[in-house]
């Protein structure tokens, strides 16, 4: 097509006529009012990862349901305001309600209803509030429920679990062993491509100053939680001396079973395995939603793997169908009790007694998670005396990150405790 099919040639004094040109899919209409176009709409959303977007969808679908019950409009001053309070009253921790003012805070902006500086300090005196209950509460630990670390020696329980004979306990080996020593979030070895984990033989000087061959891992991180902008991250790992904790065997040993099954292609590297031993697009089910990662694992497979492998350990509790059913009981029985109750006030009150009762029992077991691997990395680095700053390139964070920060253990070692040197320890 050429350019005079799309503008003619104008005469004088005549202005060029413009063949208008229709989209396939019609121009988006935002909250606010302004047009956009599908393509551009569809890519804003896409650029927001799937959990964090189901997340915030329910936040303000929870926020719009309080209003519709209290008879306050969304936009309403002071609205988000007293929706937080009653989230506190409710029992829910501050620093959920801080992820809700968050969330909320950002949807009233996008909808041209921005909350004034007024109101945004207000909410923040709320949170604070909920804060100081919780330090103040006997009852409950302050602070998030944080996912408890798991060290190499945990991580060798683990192992020892899975069948390492079957397709499945070579991928769960694989899945477990990569993840570790890579300090993943759950989502990373579950995005991670064929050709984006290498097997490489490095030079290392040894102490006498003589080079050494090694066995080197180089995984390739396209993006992540904290590379939004798609940059990418390598991280290297060298084979350690133990061949059952070691990455590379592991992943030698998963490539070996995608060959045997003629699925040694480009695509996903850990892979999905059904009830019946078929892997990848071969297995049952429900298949990725992106058909380039068919086939492949997610980041809540890997959960799964790494929660059900603690419980087989005896690192965490198994519930038994006795206490699920007396926690569903007690859900149930105080829903009840808040549905039936006159006033609000005391609806929240009873809510909040369940939650905070729930919240002290999850405190008081062991929980093992995803993230369990990535704080157990970091701590276990950091305790074998390497600088933060290898550790935290390692683990892909910044010195300054409160995250890095929180993964520390802010404790002195009871070697280095200072009252050992009041001359009165035992």
């Amino acid at each position: 097509m050429t350019s005079t099919e799309l503008v003619p040639t104008a005469g004088p004094g005549r202005t060029p006529a413009v063949r208008r040109r229709r989209r396939a899919e019609p121009d988006i209409v935002s909250p606010a009012g302004e047009r956009i176009s599908a393509s551009a709409a569809r890519k804003l959303t896409d650029s927001v990862p799937r959990n964090s977007h189901n997340a915030r969808a329910s936040r303000w679908r929870s926020y719009a349901l309080w209003c519709a019950t209290y008879d306050w409009a969304e936009d309403e001053p002071n609205a988000v305001l007293s929706y937080l309070s009653d989230l506190g009253d409710r029992g829910h921790p501050a620093n959920s309600i801080e992820a809700y003012f968050s969330t909320l805070r950002a949807m009233r902006a996008i909808q041209g209803t921005p909350l004034s500086e007024k109101e945004v300090k207000a909410c923040q005196l709320v949170i604070r509030h909920r804060a100081g209950e919780e330090a103040d509460d006997p009852l409950v630990e302050p602070g998030p429920l944080q996912a408890d670390a798991v060290d190499l020696d945990e991580l060798r329980l683990m192992v020892r679990k899975l069948d390492r004979t079957t397709a499945r306990g070579k991928r769960d080996a694989a899945v477990l062993l990569i993840a570790w020593w890579m300090a993943a979030r759950a989502s990373e070895p579950a995005r991670l491509n064929l050709h984006d984990a290498k097997i490489r033989t490095v030079q290392i000087e040894d102490e006498d100053g003589r080079k050494r061959p090694h066995q080197a891992l180089i995984i390739k991180i396209r993006r992540s939680k904290a590379d939004q902008a798609a940059r990418g991250q390598e991280v290297r790992i060298l084979a350690p001396a133990d061949t059952e904790l070691c990455p590379i065997h592991a992943l030698r040993e998963w490539l070996d079973v995608l060959a045997d099954d003629g699925q040694l292609t480009p695509g996903p590297l850990l892979r999905r395995i059904d009830r019946h031993g078929n892997i990848g697009v071969k297995a049952a089910g429900r298949q990725a939603k992106d058909d380039r990662r068919r086939g492949g694992i997610t980041a809540d497979t890997v959960n799964d793997i790494i929660k059900a492998t603690a419980r087989a350990a005896e690192l965490t509790p198994t519930p038994t169908p006795e206490e699920r059913a007396a926690a569903a009981r007690a859900r149930q029985e105080a829903l009840a009790a808040a549905d039936a109750a006159p006033t609000a006030e005391e609806a929240n009150a009873v809510l909040k007694t369940w939650r905070t009762a729930r919240r002290a029992a999850r405190a008081a077991v062991r929980r093992i998670t995803g993230h369990s691997f990535r704080r157990g990395w970091i701590q276990q680095a950091l305790a074998a005396g390497n600088p933060p700053e290898t550790v935290a390139l390692h683990s892909r964070h910044s010195l300054r990150s409160t995250a890095f920060d929180a993964y520390r253990r802010k404790k002195v070692s009871w070697k280095e405790n200072p009252t050992r040197f009041l001359g009165l320890a035992a």
